[in-house]
This record gives structure tokens, C-alpha cells and sequence, in this order.
């Protein structure tokens, strides 16, 4: 008898406009970008020495350091992300405020794992930075392995805590109605956890020997690769000679792919061994044809929901359940 008293605007804030663009890329999906390019440029980068060599050898401290760029190249694309997210949210304090605090904090770890390439470099092309240039390629390193972990594993939007989970009243309408998410049970959450680490320890695994690592002869080949005495009507030598690069490009975009689908084939594999277990677990038959799930399918509801000893008639499964099966059926 109240709701009209209820002042609307401040029970609830808005966290997103509906919009549909490909921003949506990087808000939504920034860390299945970060797992992939960022694992790919670790992999790629330290079986491509040739690649940052200066003067025609690659130091240990270079290795450690190109790798370890791997970190800038996720806390990058964060930054994207974060800058894309702005499009999307209301400008009020508390939605730019959390933002504004991601960005800095994301400013500040591209600086460790991106700056003490430029001092290495530098030291090594002067004629080598000694101890320091090796420890600082291995500080940056495990940072970058930090970080990289960090935004793969934690959801962008919780990395400074969820104001929306917080136990301020402020928020209970929509903790309520518009942010209330189950929880997993801990066998449940345990086996998703199982499965996820099963399916990217194998990916990371097969990806480094059968992708990358087969790789690396092909780079040290080509990367400064010249084609000769070769010419086109219309281009002259200008795109022949380059020949070996433009084909090593499209190399690294294509092992780049394949590095994509081997996540998607080792869940196909994983989930299928987790469904039998699953299955076995419940007590069902995993040669149960589908056909007959299906049709069974409004008995269970009959049997589960709607049989109760308060209904007046008693009618049969078939006579109750005759508007619910042409429904399903269609």
C-alpha cells in the first residue's frame, strides 16, 4: 500500500547502459584476451631470441626482460578495457571513482612491467649492464607473471572490491533484485575449479611443445631474412624482398589461432570426462538415448511439481500434462 511512496531513483542505480557494440570485446571478454595473447607472447617471445638480439647475440637479461613484456602486453589490453568501460557506465562518483582507481593502478604496473626494458636495452647495447641488468629482467619478470595472473583470475570489476556485496543498506536493493548471483556449493565449486585447471594445464602444456616451441627454428631462419634479385612489374622490389617477412607475420597471426582452439579442444575433451563422471556420480546411464530423456521429460515435471496431495481431481500424468507436452513438443 506504500510502493508509491517509494523514491524509484535512489533504490536503485543503474551500473550499465544498454548498448551493443564491439567495445563489449574487451569489457566482457578481457580476460580470455589476457590468458591467450599474454601466454602466447611468453611462450613466443622466449623461443625468439634472434628477435631482440643486439648485436647479434641475445643476453640472459634481455630474454628475461622481452619475455616478461608479456605482463605489459595484459595490463594493456586492461587499460583498454577500462577505457572502453567508461562508454558504458553512468558518469555518477561512484561508478568513475572505482574506474578512475583501476586505471591508476593499471598505469602503475604497465610502469613496472614495461619500464626496465628500456634500461636493459639500453645497458646491453652499451656493452652489457652486468648483475643488475640480470636482476632486474627477473624482478620484472615475476611481477609480469603476478599481474598477468591476477587479471586473469580475478574479475576486472571486483579487483577493488564489489561495492555491490558490501554490507552498506545502500546497496540492498540491488543485492536484492539486480546483483544476486548463486553460489556454488564447494563440491560443485571444487569440481569447476578442477576442471578449469585441468583444462588450461593441459592447453599451456601441448600449446609450448607442439605450437611454440616447433616455432622457434622457423624465427631464427627468417627474421631478418632478405629475398634477392627478385622484382614485380608493378611494385618493383620493394614487396618481393620482403617476402620472408610478411610470411613470418602471418605465421605468428596463424599460431596465434591455433592457440585459441586448443583451448576450446581440451575442453571439449575435459568436459566429456567430467559429464560421464557426473553422470555415473548421479546414478544415470550415459547410453541413455536423448530421445527418451526428452520424452520422459513431462512425467518428471508431473512427478517432481505439480503431483501434491492438496489437488482436488486426481487426473493422469497424460490428461494434466497434455498442454505441457505440446508445448515442449513444439
Amino acid at each position: 500500500m506504500k510502493f508509491d511512496r517509494i523514491d524509484w531513483g535512489r533504490v536503485f542505480f543503474k551500473t550499465y547502459y544498454e548498448k551493443r557494440s564491439f567495445g563489449h570485446l574487451l569489457v566482457n571478454f578481457n580476460r580470455i584476451w589476457v590468458i591467450h595473447v599474454t601466454f602466447y607472447w611468453f611462450y613466443t617471445s622466449y623461443n625468439a631470441p634472434k628477435i631482440y638480439a643486439i648485436n647479434g647475440s641475445s643476453s640472459p637479461a634481455m630474454t628475461w626482460s622481452a619475455t616478461a613484456l608479456g605482463g605489459a602486453v595484459a595490463t594493456m589490453i586492461m587499460i583498454l578495457a577500462t577505457l572502453a568501460e567508461f562508454a558504458y557506465i553512468p558518469t555518477t562518483w561512484n561508478n568513475t571513482s572505482h574506474l578512475t582507481r583501476r586505471l591508476i593502478f593499471l598505469l602503475i604496473t604497465l610502469a613496472l612491467t614495461c619500464g626496465p626494458t628500456f634500461y636493459i636495452a639500453i645497458a646491453e647495447r652499451n656493452g652489457g649492464g652486468g648483475s643488475l641488468s640480470l636482476i632486474l629482467g627477473i624482478v620484472q619478470f615475476f611481477i609480469s607473471i603476478a599481474a598477468t595472473l591476477l587479471f586473469a583470475i580475478m574479475p576486472s570489476g571486483r579487483m577493488f572490491g564489489d561495492r555491490v556485496a558490501s554490507k552498506s543498506r545502500k546497496y540492498l536493493a540491488s543485492q536484492t533484485f539486480t546483483a544476486s548471483y548463486p553460489k556454488l556449493e564447494k563440491k560443485n565449486r571444487l569440481a569447476s575449479v578442477a576442471l578449469w585447471v585441468l583444462v588450461f594445464g593441459c592447453k599451456f602444456t601441448e600449446s609450448y611443445f607442439y605450437l611454440t616451441k616447433n616455432f622457434r627454428d622457423p624465427i631464427q631462419v627468417m627474421v631478418g631474412m632478405k629475398i634477392q634479385n627478385c622484382t614485380d612489374r608493378y611494385f618493383g622490389n620493394s614487396l618481393c624482398t620482403n617476402q620472408a617477412a610478411f610470411t613470418l607475420a602471418i605465421m605468428f597471426v596463424m599460431d596465434l589461432v591455433l592457440f585459441f582452439l586448443d583451448t576450446f579442444l581440451w575442453y571439449i575433451i575435459w568436459n566429456t570426462v567430467f559429464s560421464i563422471g557426473r553422470s555415473f556420480f548421479l546414478g544415470l546411464s550415459i547410453w541413455t538415448p536423448w530421445k527418451n530423456i526428452f520424452t520422459r521429460l513431462p512425467k518428471r515435471i508431473y512427478a517432481k511439481l505439480l503431483a501434491t496431495t492438496e489437488m482436488e481431481r486426481t487426473y493422469k500424468p497424460k490428461v494434466r500434462l497434455s498442454p505441457l507436452t505440446i508445448l515442449w513438443r513444439k
